[in-house]
Parts: C-alpha cells; sequence; structure tokens
C-alpha cells in the first residue's frame, strides 16, 4: 500500500490539470460524450481575411486588365503586323513598261509578253530533282537553282523575264511548289540602232543606262500587288484573304531620233573608224532651232537585247559623257567674240608670221604647215585655220571678253541634255590664267568639251545666236493615248544676230577652195563649219600624247537658212590626223543624206562643190596646238627640240617679236 501511494502521489504531480480533467470526466455519467469548450471567434479575423481577398481579387483584376489593355490596345497594330506577317503574302505586279517610240512613230523600245518562275521551297519535297527537271528550262545550271530551292526562304524566284514558251514548259510540269508568273521582258527591234541613247533595263525592270534610265519615273508606271493568305508550310488558306491591286502602264515616249538619220550616221561614223583606224568615234544630228537631236551615233557600240554581253566601253555614249580637246572647232568662239564686239570685221587685216612669240620664257606658237610672214583678211584667218592669225585677234580682244565668251557659249555648264552622266566639260576660270593660257584657249587647247557641247556652239551661230538646250524628249502618250508636247525652255543669246549672220558667211569660205573643209562641201546646199585637228592630253599629266590626235568638222546647211548641225569627232585616227581629211567626208555623207531625207530645198545657185569647191585633199590643214605641229607636218620646230625637264607642249620663249592686227 505504501508502495502503490509513492507510486500515484508524481503521477497527480506530473498530471496537473490534465488529472483533474480526467476526474471530473470520471465523475460524469456514463454514455454522455466529453464536449470541448467553444471558441468564439474574434469580430476583425474575419473582416481582415474578407479585405485581404478582395485586395487580392482586384490585384489580379487589373493586372489582367492591364495585360488586356496592353495587348488589344497598345500593342494591338505590332500584334496584327506580326500575325499579317505570318500568314500574308503580297506579291507585287509590276506595271506595263511604257513603249519608246522614234519621231516617226516606230518602235524603238517595248515591253514583250514573257514568264516569270518562282519557288516555294518549304513546299519542294525533292529538290534535287525538280533542280534537275528545271535547268533546261530556265537555262541555268541544275545545281544554281537547287543551291535556291535549299534556301530555307518561303519564297524567291528562279528566273525572271524568261520566253513564254519555256514558261508555259514549267507549269506543264507541275511540280511541287514552283510557280509560273505573267511577266514582260524589254525588247529593242532596232538592235545596234541608237544603243547608247536608249540604254537598258535590268531585270527586275529597272531602267540602267539612257533614255531607260533618265525617264524611269514615266515609263516604269505604277505598280500593283496581290495578296495572298497561306497557312505557316506556305499553302494558301482556303476562303483566306486574297486580294488585287492592279497595276497601271507606264507612259509611252516619243523620242525627237529620226531613225533614218541615226542609221545613216552610224554607217558613215563606222565606216570611217573602221577606214581611219581610229579608236572610237561619235557623230551629233542637231536640229539648230530647236535643240531637238535627230541623230547620236558612237562608235564602238552595243546591242542592247544582249547587254550583258558588252563592255563598258561599248555602252558609253561617249558623245555626252567623254570631254576632248577641240583644237580649231573652237575658233568659232574666238571669232564670234571678237566680231561682236567690233575687233575685227571680216575684211580686216592680220599680220601672220611664220612664229608667234606670245610669252617670254615660253614657247612660241606656229601653224600646222610653215610659211613666210602674210598678210591675210580674217575671214581667211578663219578659213585657213591660222593659229597664229587667230591668236593676234585674240590678243586684241583680250583674255576677259574671251574667257566671257567661252561661258556664254556654255563650256564648263552641263548642257541640259535628257541623257544620264553628262558631263561638264572643264575650263580654267580666268583669273587663273597664266599668259599662254589666252593662246592656248583661243586656238581650242587647254579647253575639254564634249561633242554635244560643241554642237551645240554651231547651232547657236546658225540660228541667228541663240543657245538652244538639246532634248530628245519630243512628247509623252499616256494610258489613254493623249499625246503631250514636251516643253522647252527659252533659249539664251549669246550673239547678235547680225554677228551670227557674218560669221556664217566666213564659216562658209573654209568649206570652199582654199579652205581647210572641202571634203565637206554638198552638191546642193552651202555649208558653213570649221575643221579642228587638236592634240590629245596626257592623262598622267604634262603635256600631250606624241602622235595621239582627235579630227573633228563642225557644220551647219543650208548656210543661208540653217535646218542640220552635224558634229563629227574621231579620236585617234592612225591614218590621217586632220579633221579636214577625216572627220569632213562623214559630215558630208550624213549632212547630204538628212537635207535629202527632210526634202529641204537646194540652195539657190547650188552648193559649196557648184561654186568651185574641190572635195578632194583640203589645199590648207588644220590649225595645230600650242607651238608643236602634227607629225607629219613639213618642217622642224624653229627653235629645235624642247630643252631637258621642259614639259612636253607648254610653250617656250622664242627670241623674237610680231607685229599687231592692223
Amino acid at each position: 500500500m505504501q508502495q502503490g501511494q509513492q507510486h500515484r502521489a508524481p503521477t497527480r504531480r506530473a498530471g496537473g490539470p490534465a488529472s483533474a480533467r480526467r476526474s471530473s470526466s470520471a465523475a460524469a455519467p456514463r454514455g454522455v460524450p466529453t464536449r470541448r469548450p467553444v471558441r468564439r471567434p474574434r469580430r476583425g479575423d474575419s473582416k481582415t481575411r474578407l479585405l485581404f481577398l478582395l485586395a487580392l481579387t482586384m490585384v489580379a483584376f487589373l493586372a489582367i486588365s492591364s495585360r488586356l489593355i496592353v495587348l488589344q490596345v497598345l500593342d494591338a497594330t505590332s500584334l496584327d503586323e506580326a500575325a499579317a506577317k505570318q500568314r500574308l503574302r503580297t506579291i507585287e505586279l509590276p506595271g506595263e513598261r511604257g513603249r519608246i517610240f522614234d519621231r516617226d512613230g516606230g518602235d524603238l523600245a517595248l515591253s514583250v509578253p514573257a514568264r516569270t518562275v518562282y519557288a516555294q521551297p518549304r513546299l519542294i519535297g525533292d529538290p534535287a530533282g525538280t533542280a534537275r527537271r528545271l535547268a533546261p528550262l530556265l537555262h541555268q545550271p541544275a545545281r544554281t537553282i537547287l543551291g535556291r530551292l535549299r534556301s530555307g526562304s518561303a519564297w524567291t524566284y528562279l528566273a525572271r523575264g524568261i520566253p513564254v514558251a519555256n514558261g508555259q514548259a514549267v507549269a506543264k510540269l507541275e511540280l511541287p511548289g514552283i510557280g509560273v508568273l505573267s511577266d514582260t521582258m524589254r525588247r529593242y527591234p532596232s538592235g545596234r540602232l541608237a544603243a547608247q541613247v536608249l540604254g537598258f533595263v535590268g531585270t527586275d525592270g529597272t531602267g540602267l543606262a539612257g533614255v531607260e534610265q533618265r525617264y524611269q519615273g514615266l515609263l516604269a508606271g505604277h505598280s500593283g500587288q496581290m495578296l495572298l493568305e497561306q497557312d505557316p508550310s506556305g499553302r494558301p488558306i482556303p476562303q483566306g484573304q486574297r486580294s488585287i491591286e492592279p497595276a497601271r502602264p507606264g507612259s509611252d515616249l516619243v523620242l525627237t531620233i529620226d531613225p533614218n538619220i541615226q542609221y545613216v550616221a552610224e554607217r558613215a561614223l563606222t565606216a570611217a573608224v573602221k577606214q581611219y583606224q581610229a579608236e572610237s568615234g561619235s557623230v551629233v544630228v542637231m536640229a539648230p532651232r530647236t535643240g531637238e537631236l535627230l541623230a547620236v551615233a558612237n562608235v564602238p557600240t552595243f546591242d542592247p537585247n544582249r547587254f550583258g554581253s558588252s563592255s563598258d566601253e561599248a555602252r558609253k555614249n561617249r558623245a555626252v559623257t567623254n570631254v576632248y580637246e577641240p583644237g580649231s572647232t573652237n575658233k568659232v568662239i574666238t571669232a564670234a567674240a571678237a566680231l561682236d564686239a567690233g575687233v575685227v570685221r571680216p575684211s580686216t587685216k592680220v599680220t601672220v608670221p611664220p612664229v608667234l612669240p606670245l610669252c617670254p620664257g615660253v614657247h612660241p606658237f606656229h601653224d600646222s604647215h610653215q610659211h613666210g610672214t602674210e598678210r591675210l583678211s580674217f575671214a581667211d584667218v578663219v578659213a585657213q585655220s591660222s593659229n597664229i592669225g587667230t591668236i593676234r585677234v585674240a590678243t586684241k580682244l583680250g583674255a576677259e571678253r574671251l574667257a566671257k565668251a567661252e561661258l556664254d557659249f556654255g563650256y564648263g555648264q552641263r548642257t541640259g541634255v535628257d541623257l544620264p552622266g553628262e558631263t561638264p566639260g572643264i575650263v580654267r576660270p580666268q583669273s587663273g590664267w597664266t599668259c599662254p593660257d589666252l593662246g592656248t584657249n583661243a586656238i581650242g587647247q587647254g579647253v575639254a568639251v564634249s561633242v554635244l557641247q560643241m554642237a551645240r556652239v554651231y547651232a547657236a551661230v546658225a540660228n541667228g545666236g541663240l543657245l538652244v538646250q538639246p532634248t530628245l524628249l519630243g512628247g509623252t502618250v499616256d494610258e489613254r493615248g493623249d499625246f503631250h508636247a514636251s516643253e522647252r525652255p527659252k533659249p539664251k543669246r549669246v550673239l547678235a544676230v547680225r554677228t551670227a549672220q557674218t560669221l556664217t558667211s566666213i564659216l562658209e569660205g573654209v568649206v570652199r577652195e582654199g579652205g581647210t573643209g572641202t571634203r565637206a562641201a554638198l552638191d546642193d546646199w552651202t555649208v558653213a563649219g570649221k575643221t579642228g585637228t587638236a592634240q590629245v592630253p596626257d592623262p598622267g599629266g604634262g603635256g600631250y600624247l606624241p602622235g595621239a590626235y582627235v579630227a573633228s568638222f563642225m557644220g551647219y546647211a543650208p548656210a543661208e537658212d540653217p535646218r542640220v548641225v552635224v558634229a563629227v569627232v574621231l579620236d585617234r585616227p592612225a591614218k590621217g590626223i586632220y579633221g579636214g581629211t577625216v572627220a569632213a567626208p562623214v559630215f558630208r555623207e550624213v549632212a547630204g543624206y538628212a537635207l535629202r531625207h527632210m526634202e529641204v530645198p537646194p540652195s539657190l545657185g547650188g552648193g559649196d562643190t557648184a561654186s568651185g569647191a574641190a572635195t578632194g585633199t583640203p589645199s590648207a590643214p588644220d590649225g595645230d596646238v600650242s607651238g608643236s605641229a602634227p607629225a607629219d607636218a613639213p618642217g622642224p620646230d624653229p627653235l629645235g627640240p624642247d630643252p631637258p625637264g621642259h614639259p612636253r607642249g607648254v610653250p617656250r620663249a622664242p627670241p623674237a617679236t610680231s607685229g599687231a592686227v592692223p
């Protein structure tokens, strides 16, 4: 008993309140469950939880609403565009390129039906087999086609502008992922005729040269487009979006080119380049009153239908883009300025010594042939192309007035012709002239011009003193078939009418007996013109290339009522160097044909040949440059060779003085 009591006593102490609860429970009647005391929640806990849930719900709602606003309002446009890029495919439909006509309405350039072949590489199961089957029809190596088919792009062109028959053959193969579209390709029915004028068009339909490039905006028209809806694999979605915006055709161009005159100019020029073994040549035929270009011929040339196989030199429109020193043909500006200023008259006597020491310490100027001291009328100075006589007149005129005349006639400025790549030429400002520059400019050395610029100068004399802008565009024809004539800028007067008439009578003497241009004389019409023979500058600097010359003839007819100006230039002829020998016959052939073709009445009394002018060897050669005679000119330099270290072609001083113009 004592031991039991000792055992329970620690238990009660260890149990504490729990034992008491068991005692009270034990005292409860059996079968009645024991109830746990209910704990009443505090009123503040429920309210807090509700507020927390409400706040959490509001935050979530605001977050979702904000994201919806971003997606459906702020980013809606960009998301729409992204979705459109994934399923919409836009195919450009180029507008039909306008045609190019000559002045008579004949086709010079037109677009003919063609086909374009495209591929959707993701739809092609056998790229290698597809490439092998397409290669002979597209005229491409199979490996080239295979490379495009394996490019991974959704769409790619395989060939553009192929013949219709080839395109139809591709369509008949029914190859998966290969399609054929209608297209056009550019064709030039006359082949090489006026090739540098027309230019050519690339595979994308963009003009790359000539009129095709200059009037790209008018010719190309406005492209349309076709919109297709596709799945990610590139297959059209049934009932998907599809729309077509039709293309608008470009305008047709009517050029001023006369195809018959152009053909004769190219034929005559080609024959002359071959006969005299020249490196190249150019002919420009212009209507002097309007500036319309009737022909622009260049040799070498090319076929624009196969421009890819041509050289850069053949594609160059050298009559517009290249410069040369005009030589004696430039004397018309010296003469015009002197006559306009009243410095000389046609009958004014000019003393012409054998050599002309213009500047101390530099080489004297001389003519291309030896002679003693002569007394020539100014008209004979021009007709015989005397360097010394021209320089003596220029000395009396003065550097300032000579330089102004060159600028007035358009030197150093683009003519504004509607062709790309035109050169402005090279003219040194008068403020930078040194003593020899007066002499070299007077005889056409030390300045550089294009053939077109020189044709424009002679047109100004021919039309009574107006400097006109050369043009190729006669007008346009819109998509309704209405013709719109092109606007012409107002010409600028650079010479008095009386001066132009006087100068014309002087230039007529050039092609008559005793002049340098007798080979340019015509049977039925009078001719006014000027020969030129100029040295070729050394591109490396320091004077001129030995034995290299440019031969030229510039003229117009009939002299009393000019209808055509013809400029002829041959670069570096190997057989015969003088303009009167090499270039004048080309003028005769081209100008004679043009006047007959235009049905111009013959001059009263007939042409210059009827007046006694011979068409054989000129009685006097052309004037030459800066104190250095051509290689085949007779007689040595009276001062001997240049001293060591003296730059070639630069005049050096002689020990003599000269007379003055009376």
